[in-house]
Order: C-alpha cells, then structure tokens, then sequence
C-alpha cells in the first residue's frame, strides 16, 4: 500500500437488505470500511456470504438500504468535500463509474463477434451518454499491457479463457480508472492462467491503482495487501476483528430502515401497453465497426417489423449478426445508422441511463450463459429488477417472484443457490427473472445453447405458453428445428436479411 493515508473510497454504517416473504434479508450487515489508494485489497468468504453484494454495493450497481457510500478523488482528502455515491442519480452514477472504475467479471463479457482490439476500443455501457470508440492506439496499448497483443486481431472465440479474461482486464482500464474492481477474475481459469491473470493485478498496483478483487482462492491470500473476510453479511479482517461500528449479527433493522428497504416506487412503470403499433421497427438500421483490415459492416440496411404476441426466431451462420441485431433491439448496441422503435419509442433517442432504466421495465433479456448472480439464491435473483428498476411495491416482490419461479417449475428451488441447481434449472431462473417486470417482449439469445435436449424442450414450451398469453418472443439460435416452432423465421446472412417467412 502506498503511503496515502486518505481513503479513495469510504463505506459508513452500510446494510443491504433485500425482501423475502417474511422479513427483508440482510446481506450486508453494518459495514464500516476504508479502502486506500494503491490498495490490493482481497475479499473472501463462503458462497452467498454477500461478497459480490458488496462489490456491488462499491461500484453503484445496486443502492444500499442504509448508510453512506463516499468516493474521494486522487484531488482531494477526508478534509475536502466526497462525492456521496449513495446520493448520485442514475446518470451522474454512470458518469462517475466511467471516469473512476473498472470492473472485471469472471464471465468475461466480450462480445462474440467482434476482434480483442474491437472489444477494447467498444466503450463501457456505464458512461452515461453514447461515446465514440476508443483510439485503436489506447486499445493496443493496453493489450500489450496485459501480454496479447499478437492476438489483437482474432475473435473471443478463437482464444483461450485466460487470455479472455485479459482482454476483459484491459478494457476495464480504456479510461484510466484509479479503482478497478474484480469479482472472481480466475474463477473459470486452471491453475496457470490464474496465476498470470493475478500477476497483472499485481503489475497495476505498482502503478498506482487500487485494486479490490473478490476471490475463493486461498493461496492468493498472502498476496493481498490485506485480506477481509465475509460471513454472513459481516465483514471481519484476517485476524477476526471486526471491521464493523459494531457486531451486527443480531442487529435488527429498525422502522426507519425497513422503510428504506421498500425503496420509493411511486414512479410510474412505463411498461408500454400492447395498442394498434408494431413492438419493433427497424428502419434502414446499418452497423459499422472498424477493425485492422477496415471498416467492417456487421448489419446493412436492415428493415424489420415484428408485432406483439408473436414467437420469432433469428438463425444464421456464426458471424452473420444475429447477436448485434439483438443488441440493437435490447439498445445495447447503437446503431451507425437507422431508427429503432420498440414498444413506440425511439430508443436511441433517449440517454443511456434512461434507455437502461427503460430496458429494465419494458423488455426481457435472456443470454446463454444464465448471468445469475452466484451468492444471490433463485428468488433474490428474481427480485433483482423489481429492486433496480423499483417496481412493484416492496412487499409484494417476494410473492411475485415466487409465482414467477413456480410458471418456471422452480418453486421449490427457490431458496436455492444458482450453483445447487442445474444448468436448465438455472436457465429457468433467468427467464423468471427477464419475465419480473412484467415486459410485453423477450428477447432471448441462444437459451438452449448449453442445455441438454430435455432442458432445451422445457425452455422451448415455456416460451410457447409465455406467447399463448401475449408476449413477443425473439430468440435467436443455431437449432434449425425451432424455426419449426416458431411463427415467424428470420434468416439473417452476412448482416443482410435475406428470408423472412412466417
């Protein structure tokens, strides 16, 4: 640790709660922590003792219920003013990750079709407002920083875990960010490759930045500049001492907190009701990306009208842009060119946090690999949209998420860790909770790509019925035979649709 003794980033009296059917759960027990610049700081406990809580709780990502959460920049000190994250709107909370932090995720989030130099220079979707593409020059740079850039070039795919999750490092560091923080960064990785993804942590703090990085692998420990463990929502230091104002195991949450808890959700849904418009238009929507041998047009000049209450399926070869049609539609991805309208709105008009917030309430996103939350069981990952996108009151969460677990045949898995569960149960899960905010149109890539044939059914007739009750469904996929399923087909090639048939 350097020898700064001001905290870059200060979390007072914090409790995260979340509801259940009883009384709200604590994952996050009255957290008091400083954590300094230059810091590498490791975090660990048991699975579901609230660790990716908390870096979610570092980041933004997810409000605390009670406390304060205080950023001070390199510029500034305990004596000068903080910036409150705990007070930030959505916008301004987009706008300080960007300029302050990097965050690295096990899964590694590339995207599938685009090369290692094109996912760097891709800017972070917490930015707050559309951005041009980072420099090739940065992108390089920073490739070469984390040991691939010979590998520049080729597609996640063509690659190895480890070096994925390289990638994944150097685009957390695009912006230059004083904080970056890891969960679980060599949970996927053998042995080896572990090893050279924590060397490079080791290589940033030397250059200055803090680093916090949550981890299940003891042998890092001795590493870490300093080491807190969770149990249970409470966070002690190595030696066991409490880093807590107080031991808050048999804390209860007092009116006023559990007030909080039932966060303000008189905003108004604006879930756009199913009237004489089509759910999505596309209009002459074209999609550039620019990579070594040039500009590269992964979608041209598409046109697409889809209406409610239709199942559609999206198929082509790997490569064709199906994905990148998807994230056109979810706005994820911005279009070079062209209108998208869903639900009538013009969604590349709006800002990003507002088209985030307006993703959360008006569509589902369902991905192949389930994206569940590990240390959050079946029903809190459920809950979760309701929480971030504060709908429906506080206490009827729980039962709605249970009700949506039990259309899903996961009623008694409910309580349950997305790890005790199967991979198809899991898939499930993920649709229950795209389905929490009660959005009229689902979008689905490859869902039953990593499922067995009979978990594959079971998605597939659950799709079916979720159509007989009037929602639009999309899923794009590689299995000829759903098309068969399906009211409509879309046959997407080289970024052109060349059939649309029903």
């Amino acid at each position: 640790m350097t020898e700064k003794t001001n905290p870059i980033i200060q979390m007072r009296n914090v409790i995260k709660a979340y509801p259940t059917s009883d009384r709200p759960f604590v994952a996050l027990n009255e957290i008091n922590l400083e954590i300094y610049p230059g810091e590498f700081l490791g975090i660990t406990g048991k699975s579901g003792a609230g660790k990716t809580t908390l870096l979610n709780i570092l980041s933004g990502v997810s409000d605390l219920t009670v406390g304060e959460l205080l950023f001070y920049s390199a510029k500034h000190g305990l004596s000068d003013s903080a910036i409150p994250i705990h007070k930030l709107n959505e916008d301004q909370l987009a706008q300080w990750r960007g300029q302050n932090l990097g965050i690295v995720y096990q899964s590694f989030e590339l995207m599938p079709t685009l090369s290692l130099v094109k996912n760097v220079m891709l800017p972070p979707d917490f930015l707050g407002s559309y951005q041009p593409l980072v420099s090739k020059e940065r992108a390089l740079e920073l490739l070469e920083l984390v040991g691939i850039l010979d590998h520049a070039n080729k597609i996640p795919a063509h690659i190895s875990g480890g070096q994925k999750q390289r990638v994944a490092i150097a685009r957390a560091l695009v912006n230059d960010p004083p904080l970056i923080i890891a969960d679980e960064p060599t949970g996927n990785l053998d042995t080896a490759t572990a090893e050279i993804i924590f060397q490079i942590f080791e290589k940033l703090v030397e250059r200055g930045k803090t680093v916090v990085m949550v981890t299940h692998d003891e042998s890092f420990v001795p590493r870490f500049s300093r080491r807190l463990q969770i149990v249970d929502g409470v966070v002690s230091n190595h030696n066991g001492n409490s880093v807590q104002g107080r031991r808050a195991a048999e804390v209860k949450l007092s009116a006023s907190s559990i007030s909080q808890v039932a966060d303000p959700w008189a905003e108004e849904i604006s879930t756009e009701p199913k009237q004489n418009h089509p759910a999505i238009v596309l209009r002459g929507v074209s999609k550039v990306y620019e990579s070594a041998a040039g500009k590269f047009t992964a979608l041209k000049s598409i046109n697409l009208q889809l209406g409610y209450g239709e199942f559609i399926s999206i198929v082509g070869k790997s490569g064709c842009g199906k994905s990148t049609l998807l994230n056109m539609m979810t706005g994820i991805d911005h279009p070079s060119v062209g209108e998208v309208i869903v639900g009538n709105k013009h969604i590349y008009e709006m800002s990003e946090s507002q088209r985030a917030l307006w993703r959360g309430r008006n569509l589902g996103v369902v991905f192949q690999f389930f994206q569940l939350l590990p240390t959050l069981t079946l029903l809190e990952n459920t809950m979760l949209p309701m929480d971030y996108c504060k709908t429906y009151p506080f206490y009827e969460r729980p039962a709605r998420a249970r009700e949506l677990l039990k259309l899903v045949g996961l009623e008694e898995q409910a309580d349950k860790l997305p790890a005790a569960v199967s991979s198809g149960q899991q898939q499930c899960a993920a649709i229950a909770r795209a389905l929490s905010t009660d959005p009229n149109i689902l979008l689905a890539d490859e869902p039953t790509g990593n499922l067995d044939s009979r978990s594959a059914e079971n998605i597939l007739t659950l799709f079916e019925k979720l159509v007989s009750q009037g929602k639009t469904i999309l899923i794009v996929t590689h299995d000829p035979s759903i098309t068969q399923r399906t009211d409509q087909t879309i046959l997407l090639s080289d970024g052109e649709i060349i059939n649309s048939a029903g």
